[in-house]
């Protein structure tokens, strides 16, 4: 009994290596490549983005150098030539076009009466509506206008 008891007999524990660092587990890899997949479909949803709104750039520039109020109106149609079917957009003038403008961004509030004297000089308000404009409007159809 002695013997059973006796410690003499027992043998070390042996610990096992330390695991290696590479290569990583297949969880890695599936990750990695998630990861990877999900950057590169992000990177081009930030290019078509910007690309898509190239126009909204190039109006908000050519708004800097609006004078007169005939000068804001033609940045905005060309903005809305940009967005619309030129069919739709061309024609509009006057009251139409305020209406069409206030239709296609909510936040903004253009006069129907403001576009009459068009040498007038353009005041800062109607620069930072138009601005507003070319930033926020929304591509709807205009067979039937918002708000209505």
């Amino acid at each position: 009994m002695d013997e059973m008891l006796s410690l003499s007999g027992l043998q070390d524990i042996v610990l096992p290596g330390i695991p290696a660092l590479w290569p990583p587990a297949p969880g890695f890899w599936i990750l990695l490549f998630v990861l990877l997949v999900a950057l590169i479909s992000l990177w081009r949803w930030r290019r078509v983005l910007h690309r898509r709104n190239a126009y909204r750039r190039a109006g908000l520039e050519l708004l800097q150098q609006a004078r007169s109020v005939r000068d804001v109106s033609l940045v905005l149609k060309r903005v809305a030539l940009a967005a619309w079917p030129r069919e739709q957009v061309a024609s509009l003038y006057d009251s139409e076009w305020a209406d069409f403008l206030n239709s296609s961004c909510a936040q903004c509030r253009f006069e129907p009466d403001g576009w009459h004297e068009p040498d007038k000089p353009a005041d800062q308000a109607l620069i930072s509506t138009a601005s507003n404009w070319i930033r926020k409007h929304r591509i709807t159809d205009l067979k039937e206008p918002r708000g209505e």
